[in-house]
């Protein structure tokens, strides 16, 4: 009776405080750091830091990607390397270095975030807004290439599946950068 109870209250924990959630990964965007077919746990956080990888609802869909901006931030990429606030922030899980350029930084405005795959040639994220020179004509607002800090599901917490790569999935604290 006693270990129903306690099994009782960890389930409420993590599934109705926490929202534990159970995703899969749709695209090769996260590589090397996640793989296509990828099945991971979420739980909810109070708050997000950069470096965090976390699954958001965007326009009616999940995705999964790495924050590198909230809001205040700053966020630039020039010579394939991303910069916060001015300062060069190290990336060692990133798959290659980036072949497109946000020259004038984006400020982030509050209840947003900037977000990017690891595999950041091959991922659809907040880069496509603001992106110079453009490939492709956007329509609207490029802030609608953020995310909002209110779509995130959770933070990416565990890898259940393939057993072969099973285990704790670890953020990346951004810390060599300005305002942390």
């Amino acid at each position: 009776m006693v270990a129903l109870l306690l099994l009782s209250v960890i389930g409420l924990y993590y599934f109705g405080y926490r929202n534990m959630r159970f995703f899969v990964v749709p695209t090769n965007s996260m590589q090397p750091t996640l793989h296509p077919e990828d099945m991971l746990l979420t739980l909810r956080e109070p708050r997000y830091h950069r470096g965090d990888i976390v699954v958001a609802y965007d326009d009616g869909e999940y995705v999964v990607k790495r924050i590198v901006g909230l809001p205040g931030d700053n966020i630039s990429v020039v010579d394939g390397a991303l910069f916060i606030n001015g300062k060069y922030a190290a990336e060692p899980y990133i798959f290659e270095p980036m072949n497109y350029f946000i020259e004038r930084p984006v400020r982030i405005p509050d209840g947003f975030f900037f977000y990017l795959g690891d595999n950041r040639n091959e991922s659809e994220d907040s880069s496509l807004g603001f992106m110079a020179p453009r490939t492709a004509p956007l329509s609207g607002n490029p802030i609608t290439y953020l995310g909002q800090l209110d779509a995130i599901v959770g933070r990416v917490r565990f890898r259940y599946y393939p057993y072969d790569r099973f285990g704790r999935v670890l953020s990346y604290p951004l810390i060599n950068v300005a305002g942390q």
